[in-house]
């Protein structure tokens, strides 16, 4: 059949009203999503990039019947840098005094931090890790560093830390001081000191909100939304000098009849 101006008009009118189905169809949509249904969906994005996370109080210490210590908690720090959360201008005005903290405290080139930090703010890396296993000292003068003592959310600081226990005196005592832990079956351990007045020693925990970035790295929003509270401290009736003659009379007969265990 041949082509004619009006078989041309027809089909140009089909493709037009096509064409405006469409786009009527992408308003409604638009308009379903951000009005109707907008807080469904707004709320549904916050529940999987925003999430409340626990944080785990320090745990109280043991002490012997004179006070001396048998178990504490020892906090080690990790420092993370966002490196977009500064300006432009903060960020340049502040990098070459904090290279140069950072050196002093961690024993690399001031250069080397300066080349870090350049290159994770270029590739908008949100998570650029700094130091790990840092004590509760070296985490204070870190705070206070050029741009890092700025608030968290513009100077980019981000602190994960981590609680260990120790035992100062050692092995002296270790089965009666205990230790209450989880394993990796989720199953509870409770043995000793540590276990039976687990209830005390443990604290109440506080809350975090993160958000979550790229690398699917949880960043901290602010400060904690409930702070933790510290476990309370026991006192033993264990004596550190018995209980060391104990020890030491033990590993004797242990060695003199080459005992596996006692």
């Amino acid at each position: 059949m041949a082509t004619t101006p009006k078989n041309i008009m027809t089909r140009l009118y089909l493709i037009t009203a096509v064409l405006f189905a469409v786009a009527i169809a992408i308003v409604v949509k638009l308009i379903d999503t951000q009005f109707i249904h907008g807080d469904h969906y707004r709320s549904l994005a916050e529940k999987r990039t925003i999430k409340n996370f626990k944080i785990t109080p320090k745990r109280g210490n043991i002490y012997a019947d004179d006070g001396s210590l048998l178990s504490t908690s020892i906090s080690q720090y990790e420092i993370r840098f966002d490196a977009l959360a500064s300006s432009k201008k903060t960020f340049e005005k502040n990098i070459r005094a904090l290279s140069d903290s950072l050196s002093i405290l961690l024993k690399k080139p001031s250069s080397y931090y300066q080349q870090e930090l350049r290159k994770a703010r270029v590739n908008k890396n949100r998570y650029l890790l700094i130091a790990t296993k840092l004590s509760y000292d070296d985490y204070m003068r870190v705070k206070k560093f050029p741009l890092f003592a700025l608030h968290p959310v513009k100077g980019g600081l981000i602190i994960k830390q981590k609680t260990t226990r120790a035992h100062p005196i050692g092995k002296l005592a270790e089965r009666t001081i205990g230790y209450d832990r989880k394993d990796d079956r989720g199953r509870f351990f409770r043995i000793g000191l540590e276990g039976a007045y687990g209830h005390a020693l443990r604290g109440k925990q506080g809350y975090q909100w993160k958000q979550k970035i790229a690398g699917n790295q949880w960043k901290p929003l602010g400060e904690a939304e409930i702070e933790p509270e510290d476990g309370q401290d026991i006192v033993s009736t264990l004596n550190v000098n018995m209980q060391y003659t104990a020890h030491q009379a033990l590993l004797e007969q242990l060695e003199k009849f080459k005992a596996d265990h006692g």
